[in-house]
């Protein structure tokens, strides 16, 4: 029910015992025949009130600022008034009076309860259910909301019932054009978003999805990576002169040989490699961001980049295989190395993956085979890296080009 009009009365009561002559001062708060009445925390002395005009008559300092404060107070809860009117709230003499001591729960902000729902993020971390790559990222997509909002609005954070279509696709044109993000990563922070969105709808704090008729498609991913004569070019570089980029480069090659991410090889340790009967070694390992368990036979190339930096300082400090620097710096790095070994590709820590899932298909290493070696829970994961070469089709064809090629027809 919503009412155009409320009445506000203000009127001294005697109390029961009077110890300075004067009276408390109550406010009565009336609307459709509902009423509430409470004290304002002030007195009077009850021969200066005047409850026609509902004020002191007193000429003193703490009587005009007695009338000052009733005039605010009656000012505050018109103004509580016309917005509940004007949000279509229903109104009553005690939401009136909760409005005005702030007893009304606050709107549940968009960024409050996106960190309420990374928090859950975290605990799926620690369980092992979502690596901290994901976790970063679900943290850097609030921090991205700030600095939209801030941009856009003037500030940080907004009540998530003001989340509108329009809020989406202005948040969508800031991760593409201003953060510069790819389209599968512009869509993976807006699918978090979202469910953030339905999380807050469970909870019956919006009640509009302005998700609704939208769709968000992931394109594609061109899975990069060097082919065996670039590979070998870039191992017979000379790079004794610059041990940061030989560390760089041998990093990269051992990953090559392996398959191991980057984030796997940096935590790979010697207990993770064991020797079979035949003196044949293997790594046997739990990838960091699925916990699945890869199994892959070393190569001599590996193992011989892994004795080579047997002795290195941070290899004996942190008990690790390799010393591997960061991301970032790899990244940095391996982009002189590209140049350096005349390769016309953007090389990353994860081509390396890439070009061992490729390299292994195309010397006819079984799919299956391949998928348990990069760790992979599902082979449909592995079949993304099935690049099959012109060279390879050729020779899986050997045979009945041999068998048909010459035939009569």
């Amino acid at each position: 029910m919503k009412e155009s009009f409320f009445v506000m009365t203000f009127f001294p009561r005697k109390p029961h015992v009077i110890t300075d002559g004067e009276y408390p001062i109550y406010v009565r708060i009336s609307t459709a025949g509902q009423k509430t009445e409470f004290t304002i925390g002030r007195k009077v002395n009850p021969d200066n009130w005047d409850q026609r005009r509902q004020k002191t008559l007193g000429k003193s300092r703490r009587d005009i600022e007695l009338n000052k404060f009733l005039e605010n107070m009656r000012s505050r809860f018109c103004e509580i008034h016309n917005r509940l009117l004007i949000e279509g709230k229903y109104i009553n003499p005690q939401i009136l009076k909760n409005h005005y001591f702030g007893l009304v729960e606050k709107p549940k902000m968009l960024c409050d309860v996106f960190r309420e729902t990374n928090v859950k993020r975290k605990e799926e971390c620690e369980r092992g259910d979502i690596c901290k790559t994901t976790l970063g990222r679900w943290e850097r997509c609030v921090t991205y909301l700030e600095e939209f909002m801030s941009l856009k609005l003037g500030e940080t954070d907004i009540p998530i019932k003001d989340v509108t279509a329009g809020f989406i696709q202005d948040f969508e044109h800031f991760l593409r054009m201003t953060k510069e993000c790819a389209n599968n990563t512009t869509v993976r922070y807006l699918r978090y978003l979202k469910n953030v969105i339905q999380y807050a709808i469970a909870n019956k704090w919006i009640t509009d999805d302005p998700f609704i008729g939208k769709r968000f498609k992931r394109t594609k991913a061109e899975r990069g990576f060097l082919t065996e004569d670039e590979l070998r070019r870039l191992m017979l570089l000379d790079l004794r002169g610059f041990p940061r980029i030989e560390c760089v480069r041998d990093v990269f090659v051992f990953c090559c040989f392996t398959g191991l991410a980057f984030i796997d090889i940096k935590t790979l340790r010697r207990s993770d490699i064991s020797t079979d009967a035949d003196g044949k070694m293997w790594i046997r390992k739990a990838r960091e961001k699925t916990s699945e368990t890869s199994i892959i036979p070393m190569l001599e190339i590996p193992v011989k980049i892994m004795e080579k930096y047997r002795d290195h300082p941070t290899v004996v400090t942190r008990g690790v295989v390799l010393p591997v620097m960061t991301n970032q710096k790899a990244n940095a790095y391996l982009k002189e190395l590209a140049d350096l070994a005349k390769i016309q590709k953007h090389l990353t820590t994860h081509i390396a993956r890439h070009t061992f899932a490729t390299m292994s298909l195309n010397n006819h290493v079984p799919l299956e085979t391949i998928s348990k070696m990069l760790g992979h829970s599902d082979i449909t994961t592995t079949q993304i890296y099935a690049k099959m070469l012109d060279k390879t089709i050729s020779e899986d064809m050997e045979t009945m080009r041999n068998k048909f090629n010459g035939m009569s027809f």
